[in-house]
């Protein structure tokens, strides 16, 4: 989540180690069209188990991957009685139904769960649908599965306030996270263990508690290991909300396309540290590291590093760091401002889009490709892997006058832990004779112990 108080003009450090110019600001305001830095990229071999466009999510279908024999081959292992994916039309996505993660006497279901899992580690996303407690307006149709009338729950406003006093163990949004990690949730200090995304919540102290667009980011990239996984469950979204969509882009894979695009910004990222802060009553948290995590040595290195002296090679890609309102002051010799500049540049341009009639318009085509977008719907439950994928939400209003429950876009989240989701999926797949199943980079490296 973003905080409405920006350290976004605060980029240089204050200990006089370089004053930012004012090409530098131009730079930095996204105007990319420069003419400067598009050499063909160099030839890199394959990186086992990393993350390229060939994976991502896409604005159109699902991710290219899904048309390959090696797909084919990998699906009809792990599913033999399908031997396919099955993602949704609409959005690309594969959808796993609640009640087959989660079992009537709040059991977990391995097989659910697994589908559930094993799209979110390949494809960086997945929904989980009819997800219960969520309210669906009475003229749109409703069922027990997600909308939990029956009986007890009336209206919008009675079922915000069962979601409110509800206790942690019983949120679905919670029950799933649990499901996912081995039974518990992470990263609850500054925002609780499971938190509401709406208009006004917190006296609006975080940019997602307004109305207002969210450029795609990491959640919480300056704690050493930010969350895992981030659940996110549509509550209600009104018929009379305008915007409002939630987005999602591989920053992994628009890594690994700066750098065939741009191999210099690519470099100054993986070697240029970048301050992470997050500062406001009760919160005082920093943490510098590069944007572009790379293995520490050789391809497919299991130990990752933040060296800036050493170069970037033939390294393989193992994380993004990526939240530019949380970022304060960036501590570089002068020589290197400028250079860091244009390269943050280049990489909001290829994440954000933009003009693509320009001399970056090979980067700014790549944001509308491979963004996903969405409306949620109500009983859409979106999880991602945040340490891969970059998530964000357009802009959003309601006209006056519109009744409360036309006007409600609530969502209710929470994060887990990655190295215990990976322990849960690791476990899966070795109950499943599939041990050796190759799983994308997450952050922690790709070598598999059986």
């Amino acid at each position: 989540m973003l905080s409405s108080r920006s350290y976004l003009h605060a980029r240089v450090c204050l200990h006089g180690l370089a004053a930012r110019s004012s090409s530098s600001k131009a730079s930095h305001a996204g105007r990319c069209c420069r003419g400067r830095y598009y050499h063909s990229a160099p030839s890199h071999e394959s990186r086992h188990g990393e993350v390229r466009p060939l994976h991502a999510v896409r604005n159109d279908g699902p991710p290219l991957w899904y048309s390959t024999p090696e797909s084919k081959t990998d699906l009809r292992s792990l599913y033999p009685d399908e031997g396919t994916a099955k993602h949704d039309e609409s959005d690309g996505l594969i959808h796993v139904d609640y009640n087959c993660i989660i079992g009537d006497d709040g059991e977990t279901l391995q097989e659910g769960l697994f589908r559930l899992l094993h799209s979110v580690f390949r494809d960086g996303a997945a929904i989980v649908s009819t997800t219960p407690f969520s309210y669906q307006h009475r003229s749109e149709g409703s069922t027990s599965n997600n909308n939990n009338y029956n009986n007890t729950i009336k209206d919008a406003p009675q079922l915000i306030r069962a979601l409110e006093t509800m206790s942690e163990d019983d949120l679905p949004v919670s029950k799933v996270a649990k499901a996912m990690s081995g039974g518990s949730l992470s990263h609850g200090s500054l925002y609780g263990k499971t938190f509401h995304v709406r208009v006004g919540e917190r006296d609006g102290n975080n940019i997602a508690y307004t109305s207002a667009p969210l450029a795609p980011h990491m959640d919480l990239a300056y704690y050493e290991s930010p969350p895992g996984m981030q659940l996110l469950h549509c509550v209600s979204m009104g018929r009379a909300v305008v915007g409002g969509e939630s987005t999602l882009i591989d920053g992994m894979a628009a890594a690994h396309r700066l750098r065939e695009l741009r191999p210099e910004s690519f470099e100054t990222l993986a070697r240029c540290p970048a301050t992470f802060v997050k500062q406001r009553d009760g919160a005082g948290m920093t943490y510098r590291r590069p944007h572009v995590g790379l293995s520490k040595e050789g391809v497919g290195s299991s130990e990752t590093t933040t060296t800036t002296t050493t170069a970037t090679g033939d390294r393989e890609i193992h994380a993004v760091y990526w939240s530019p309102p949380f970022e304060g002051p960036v501590c570089l010799p002068p020589e290197k401002v400028d250079r860091y500049y244009e390269a943050y540049a280049d990489f909001e341009c290829l994440l954000n889009g933009g003009d693509t009639g320009g001399v970056d318009g090979d980067l700014c085509r790549y944001a509308r490709e491979y963004t996903w977008e969405r409306k949620l719907r109500p009983g859409d439950m979106l999880v991602f892997n945040n340490q891969r994928m970059l998530h964000g939400r357009r802009g959003f209003s309601t006209p006056e006058g519109a009744s409360f429950e036309d006007a409600q876009r609530h969502l209710v989240g929470c994060y887990t832990n990655m190295d215990d989701t990976l322990n849960s999926y690791r476990v899966l797949l070795r109950e499943k004779g599939a041990a050796s199943t190759s799983i994308l980079n997450v952050g922690n490296g790709t070598n598999i112990v059986p």
